[in-house]
């Protein structure tokens, strides 16, 4: 037999008078500079028949282009067919659900969430936190409301970004598997999400002191069995 090697495919053996080709299955890769084509490999790696659950719907634009998630809560529903819900205390039964998506507020001193006067456009569009350690229990007790909710094995789809606040850096991706392992999640893919486009810098006096982040993670995380003893 003759082996013939062809661009993007493996050698194959070609017999004679043969004429097929066998192509590589595409591959996944780990960025995307869309985010409907990160769940789609989300999808195929480790939730083949969809997602159960959507956390935080919101008005639906994260799932334009995909199969719609069967379960769909928010806080402050806008759409019918979602339901009321906050992410740290779903109406569902536990170990129900074979996969979940958060994708929570990243932004910090956003006073429209508590006081209703912010006037930055990206607290306008996404809401957010006033201070990290509010975003850090949301984002705990989620983690921990999503692995009651989640079968062993099950996996949670959590998008993130890095921030800066209160002058130092931030790196909410690392910090978010930290407190999933506590949990008894273990990592299982990261996926990058690089940004097509950014609203203009603020207009602020000064040396600018840390590179402006231009990109945000999906972090899949795989529910253990056991929860570990010195979980919190």
């Amino acid at each position: 037999m003759d082996y013939q090697c062809f661009a993007g495919t493996e050698p194959q053996e070609v017999g004679e008078g043969s004429t097929a080709i066998a192509e590589k299955p595409e591959v996944v890769r780990s960025v995307y500079f869309d985010q409907d084509e990160i769940l789609r490999g989300i999808m195929k790696l480790h939730s083949p028949e969809g997602f159960d659950c959507d956390m935080t719907y919101g008005n639906g634009q994260f799932w334009k282009n995909l199969p719609q998630p069967r379960l769909k809560f928010d806080i402050d529903p806008q759409l019918v067919g979602v339901q009321q819900a906050c992410s740290r205390m779903l109406p569902v039964e536990a170990q129900s659900l074979r996969s979940v998506v958060f994708d929570p507020p990243f932004l910090t001193y956003v006073r429209a969430g508590r006081k209703g006067n912010g006037s930055m456009v990206m607290a306008k569009r996404f809401a957010g936190y006033w201070r990290y350690d509010e975003l850090e229990d949301r984002y705990r007790e989620t983690i921990s409301e999503a692995y009651r909710v989640l079968k062993p094995g099950g996996v949670l789809v959590f998008k993130c970004q890095d921030i800066i606040h209160n002058h130092r850096m931030h790196c909410t991706h690392a910090n978010v598997i930290f407190w999933a392992e506590i949990e008894g999640f273990r990592l299982a893919d990261l996926f990058v999400l690089p940004a097509k486009h950014r609203l203009p810098s603020p207009n602020r006096a000064g040396t600018q002191k840390h590179a402006r982040i231009f990109h945000s993670y999906f972090l899949v995380l795989e529910r253990g069995g056991k929860k570990p003893s010195n979980s919190i």
